[in-house]
């Protein structure tokens, strides 16, 4: 989420942080995604030669069962022709027998390949001429032409029909080795270049990570220092500049909620005291408006530290001032106040050459039911006028 959060933000010191950022993040995105591919890959070559290795194993089987069996259909036919005895015809039968299962198990095995199958059915037809040869054979020495059975034994038919059983057996099983090598060899070359993309993988991934880590921390203190500005304009605009006090639209934000949390708790008191210095215009005409600045910073000053810490005093005009008197009914407020008062007017300002004397007025509402900020401050503001009409440099309150 924070990473987010960092994304989404905007800022024309941080933007190209941010999007290197994305880049990299999403250049290892499409790295994952790679090595997924590649092993996926890698996986499908592994399982066809292993399947293929398994094939190729069932046809050698088979192919060395046929091979026995055409063989045993030889011995027990020249085995009969020579001795007579039935006894050798069971294993000619039994190879005949075996030697067509295994035909047609191979006939099953390689009918998705179109050169196998043409073997296939070459073999067939050697294995045919093999059972004519010398079912032949068998059928003249029963017949009791021992001789004529023997001239076609010598005359090497049945040789010939083995060997060419024989030789198609072997190109079945090369063919078939030769495809299982060549699977395993791709599944091989498969599988290393998997390997090394994963290597490959791991150090752009690390390489990245490290770079994100770096914009990161890049991105979070361009971020920081943009928050601060931020910080440092909000406070600039609510924060009178000379004195470092709230200023009028901050003093009126706080107002407001002290009168929130008034109504809201009936028996919690608020009173609104607002005061200005005396004879102001005197003192900028006489020492200068530099001399009048230092007047009215040195007067936030002394109000500060008069005041409780409860308390919030504001600059709301050139030489007026607001003070937020919460929990403090008029008697109270009236003696915060007066200590103000002896605060500001106790001290002189000393500036170069010049002895400043100075005093304050100071007048003083307290919040009633359904009062708003400005009925508050008109109160406060009458009490003021009547602090000045009735000799300046004391504290009035209003009704």
């Amino acid at each position: 989420m924070w990473v987010i959060r960092q994304f989404t933000a905007r800022s024309f010191r941080s933007d190209w942080r941010s999007y290197f950022l994305i880049g990299c993040v999403i250049v290892l995105a499409l790295l994952l995604a790679g090595a997924s591919w590649s092993a996926w890959r890698s996986s499908v070559e592994r399982a066809a030669a292993e399947q293929r290795q398994d094939h190729t194993l069932q046809v050698l089987i088979e192919t060395d069962r046929l091979r026995s069996a055409a063989l045993q259909q030889i011995r027990g036919g020249r085995g009969y022709l020579l001795t007579g005895r039935q006894m050798f015809l069971r294993p000619h039968i039994s190879g005949k027998r075996q030697a067509e299962m295994a035909h047609a198990r191979l006939a099953s095995l390689l009918a998705d390949n179109p050169q196998q199958v043409l073997r296939v059915k070459a073999l067939g037809t050697d294995l045919a001429h093999l059972r004519l040869v010398v079912d032949s054979m068998i059928a003249r020495a029963s017949e009791g032409r021992q001789a004529d059975a023997l001239q076609l034994m010598r005359s090497g038919s049945d040789r010939d029909a083995i060997e060419a059983i024989m030789r198609t057996l072997d190109d079945l099983q090369a063919s078939e080795r030769a495809e299982l090598a060549q699977r395993t060899a791709t599944a091989k070359q498969r599988a290393i270049a998997n390997e090394r993309y994963q290597y490959l993988l791991a150090a752009i991934g690390l390489l990245l990570l490290a770079l994100s880590i770096v914009t990161t921390i890049y991105v979070r203190r361009a971020l920081e220092r943009e928050r601060l500005a931020r910080r440092e304009l909000q406070h600039f605009a609510m924060t009178d500049a000379l004195t470092a006090l709230p200023n009028r639209r901050s003093f009126m934000k706080e107002l407001d909620r002290a009168i929130e949390r008034a109504q809201a708790k009936p028996d919690r008191t608020l009173s609104l005291a607002i005061f200005d210095i005396d004879h102001f215009k005197r003192i900028n005409d006489r020492f200068g408006h530099p001399a009048g600045d230092a007047v009215i910073k040195d007067v936030g000053k002394r109000a500060k530290q008069a005041l409780r810490k409860r308390d919030l005093v504001g600059r709301i005009g050139g030489e007026e001032f607001g003070v937020i008197l919460p929990n403090a009914n008029l008697a109270a407020a009236t003696a915060i106040c007066e200590r103000l008062r002896q605060a500001i007017a106790g001290n002189p300002v000393v500036r170069e050459d010049a002895i400043i004397a100075f005093t304050a007025s100071i007048g003083i509402a307290e919040f009633q039911a359904g009062d708003e900020a400005d009925h508050l401050l008109t109160r406060a503001d009458v009490a003021l006028y009547d602090a000045k009409t009735g000799g300046r440099n004391q504290v009035r309150t209003g009704i």
